[in-house]
């Protein structure tokens, strides 16, 4: 098997006196600890995450994972390769909200959670813990409620055989002193019987899922985006794709409250304090309920907007992984993630977080950390 190993991109290769590719390897498992055949695996020394000399094995694709890929390869290169993640009291204050107002939701609709233990580990802001209690206090005191019988973060996982012929990709040949350009020649030519078979696997979790249609729950402050299906296309279509009973999908969108905190000059500044920011925002999402829960019926007590199949285009979706899982692999052939500088000042509305990186040449302990294999 130590075939499938470049050895040559790893300095600590070491090789194995079993049929194992290296003493460092580690066979990717799934949720029931069961050996992965065809998935990159990881590595076993400190601070490395995959193995970088397996460059034939799939690393499965997310939707999430290929908007990074292609924001910027290098970027995916650092996060899904090397795992590097941004340790979280160093991530923006928008993903933390969103992060707490996950956990919030999740909580109320059964999974176990410490949301203490959560604002500790992120660090979150006292203010920004104000907002999403307002914001979750109000939610209950308006008896927002949801179908039942749903299944919370349940998993994706496709799997594709691409099936390609070698001149239907490549652009030219040589024959002898001929070089043959296989797209000016390609109608002309017969079908070439070879066939090259590229796996292709997909992952995800639906925030919740019924037999039928799914609901994604979202927190912005920019509702919206997520209300627009131009934009929501291609996640939708992932999860339209992973099943086919699926018809219809809910975007839950929530408007992450705005208010700055009040200033009051007299003999001296004082600052609003978060309990009194959390009582002027509950009173407020209380008196214009539509206004933070897009789609918000009084009646039904429930929100959100519903979008059906037929109004994404899954065709291009599929399409477009087929595409990009070759372009990954590529990348990983020749080892070129190249960086895309025309995105480093807005990677998802703000600068990317892994500036610091490209621009010293190493990773700092105190604001990165490698992902748990």
């Amino acid at each position: 098997m130590r075939n499938l190993l470049d050895s040559q991109r790893c300095p600590k290769f070491q090789p194995s006196f079993t049929n194992k590719e290296c003493d460092h390897y580690i066979y990717a498992e799934n949720d029931k600890m069961e050996q992965m055949d065809g998935v990159c695996g990881l590595c076993n020394i400190k601070g490395a995450y995959r193995c970088v000399a397996d460059v034939t094995r799939i690393i499965p694709l997310s939707h999430s994972s290929v908007g990074t890929f292609l924001t910027c390869h290098y970027l995916y290169y650092l996060q899904k390769i090397l795992g590097i993640e941004v340790r979280p009291p160093f991530l923006s204050n928008a993903l933390k909200a969103g992060k707490l107002w996950d956990c919030v939701k999740q909580k109320h609709l059964g999974i176990a959670i410490n949301l203490q233990d959560v604002i500790n580990e992120y660090e979150i802001d006292p203010y920004i813990v104000a907002k999403v209690r307002a914001l979750y206090h109000a939610y209950k005191e308006l008896e927002i409620t949801v179908d039942e019988g749903y299944e919370l973060q349940a998993k994706i996982d496709m799997t594709y055989d691409i099936v390609l012929s070698p001149s239907s990709f490549i652009p030219s040949i040589n024959i002898n002193q001929e070089k043959i350009n296989l797209w000016a020649d390609r109608q002309d030519q017969d079908a070439d019987e070879r066939k090259w078979i590229f796996p292709m696997s997909i992952t995800g979790f639906y925030d919740r899922k019924y037999e039928s249609y799914f609901c994604e729950d979202k927190l912005s402050g920019s509702p919206s985006y997520y209300l627009d299906s131009f934009y929501i296309d291609s996640q939708c279509s992932t999860y339209f794709m992973a099943d086919p009973k699926l018809e219809y999908c809910v975007m839950e969108v929530a408007l992450f409250p705005q208010q700055k905190i009040l200033e009051e000059t007299k003999k001296r500044q004082a600052k609003e304090s978060p309990e009194d920011l959390y009582k002027r925002i509950l009173q407020d999402v209380l008196s214009r309920p539509s206004h933070y829960f897009q789609g918000y019926d009084r009646e039904k007590h429930r929100y959100g907007k519903k979008f059906f199949r037929g109004e994404m285009n899954i065709q291009a979706a599929e399409e477009r992984y087929r595409q990009i899982v070759l372009e990954i692999l590529s990348c990983r052939y020749t080892g070129n993630f190249y960086r895309n500088f025309q995105s480093c000042g807005n990677v998802y509305g703000h600068p990317c977080d892994y500036q610091k990186i490209c621009r010293n040449g190493n990773v700092a302990d105190a604001m990165y950390r490698v992902r748990e294999k």
